[in-house]
């Protein structure tokens, strides 16, 4: 008995050299892989049975079993037909109980397999994403999230894959769609922001995602939706940038100092060849027009019916589905008049809402002010003006007033009168510049 359990032992820790010998003669080693899988489908069915009882040492071997088979499945496909199925259902069934170390190597089987092109990127993401956004494990979700990132970028790295990307898009929407008070739309958000940075998500359907986002019922999702429209596109430059950087560091430094500095060699000569390779089609790429990059206000199918659900669900009402505090308040707000200002959209009760955050003891008051400049373009009616523009003077721009109150104050009236000059009635223009007199003599 002795003698036998040694023998496992020995074949076990050979695994790496037998999964080395398969790669070179899959043929010759045929019978020494079915005696392993044979192993591998035992313990499968046994830990089915009793996932939370088997003991570490069967753990550790399933673990390695399953390593092993996933590295050699690709010489052996009608063996392992049924392999990526058997892996697939062990963790959607148990990943709140598996071990980590062997839940993590399954998550990793399952990305090598579609490697493999075994399995699709349809079905991995199919697995993966339910995982991600149910699992309570921290370290899970981000294991997760990475492999599920760098299988629609792989994905996408040769041509735009658009069955794929429609199809998480359509995915992502539904969850926010689906339930607008859960808090795991912001895996959507996340997902999308991502890709829309690495400009592998550039279109319409993207942006639809993150409108869904800051009109849904979550804080935390409606944030992250609205911060998407303030900052996507500079975020997507900066990337952009930073990609830029790191071709130019390879070009510049490595690739010279090894044409130059190190011996020459059929390795080296392959490796500079690639590298210039990959250097020269990014350069072509960042050269390329790129007619899909624009900014994300511009895809939105509706701006107008946007910006109305933003404000009238977030700001307008007095005991909103949303609670935010202020700094998110603000956030909608600034997005709402930009909106406005870009597209001269109609919102007369924005310019109403502004009327009680305009007094120098309002908190973030600036923020505000800036928010009224930016909603403010030439066919706003002046009526609708004109009572902010009367109430911001009165309040900051007095005799009484410090300097730093009557300048916010002047600037905020200078920049919505830039807009739409009729705003100011010649009344108090003339105080203003009466104003500005006494100032000047003083």
């Amino acid at each position: 008995m002795k003698r036998k359990i040694g023998a496992l032992e020995k074949v076990d820790a050979d695994l790496p050299n037998l999964q080395h010998k398969i790669r070179i003669d899959p043929p010759s080693y045929r019978d020494d892989f079915v005696g392993q899988y044979s192993q591998y489908a035992s313990l499968y069915e046994l830990f089915l049975q009793s996932p939370t009882t088997t003991d570490d040492s069967g753990i550790v071997r399933l673990r390695d079993l399953i390593d092993f088979v996933s590295h050699v499945a690709d010489c052996y496909p009608k063996i392992t037909e049924g392999f990526a199925g058997d892996l697939r259902a062990l963790i959607e069934r148990h990943h709140a109980t598996l071990e980590p170390e062997l839940r993590d190597k399954i998550v990793g089987s399952l990305v090598l397999l579609r490697r493999k092109d075994i399995i699709d990127s349809q079905t991995l993401l199919n697995t993966l994403w339910p995982l991600l956004i149910s699992t309570p494990s921290k370290s899970l979700r981000a294991l997760l999230y990475q492999k599920i990132i760098s299988d629609i970028r792989t994905a996408n790295s040769k041509t735009t894959n658009h069955k794929l990307n429609r199809s998480m898009q359509t995915t992502c929407h539904n969850l926010i769609a689906s339930d607008p008070a859960s808090p795991k739309g912001l895996w959507s958000v996340k997902l999308t922001r991502e890709l829309w940075k690495r400009q592998i998500w550039d279109d319409a359907k993207a942006v639809s995602i993150m409108a869904a986002a800051a009109l849904s019922e979550d804080a935390k999702v409606v944030t992250g939706g609205v911060r998407f429209f303030l900052g996507g596109d500079q975020e997507r430059e900066e990337a952009a940038d930073d990609e830029s950087d790191a071709d130019e560091d390879v070009d510049m430094g490595k690739l010279r100092h090894q044409a130059v500095i190190n011996k020459k060699s059929a390795k080296r000569d392959r490796e500079l060849k690639a590298a210039k390779a990959k250097v020269k089609r990014k350069e072509k790429k960042k050269n390329a027009p790129h007619p899909l990059n624009f900014s994300a206000l511009h895809l939105l199918h509706d701006p107008q019916g946007f910006a109305e659900k933003l404000f009238f669900q977030h700001l307008q009402p007095s005991q909103p589905k949303v609670k935010l505090n202020l700094e998110q308040k603000l956030h909608v707000l600034n997005l709402v008049s930009r909106l406005v200002g870009l597209h001269k959209l109609t919102l007369i009760p924005l310019y109403s809402y502004f009327l009680k955050f305009l007094t120098p003891r309002q908190p973030s008051v600036t923020s505000f002010l800036a928010s009224l400049a930016q909603a403010t373009h030439n066919l706003v009616p002046p009526d609708a003006l004109e009572p902010l523009i009367q109430k911001t003077a009165n309040e900051f721009v007095s005799e009484a007033s410090a300097a730093e109150v009557a300048s916010a104050g002047l600037n905020a009236i200078r920049e919505v009168c830039a807009r739409q000059p009729l705003a100011m009635s010649e009344t108090l223009l003339q105080d203003l510049v009466q104003y500005r007199k006494s100032k000047d003599k003083g």
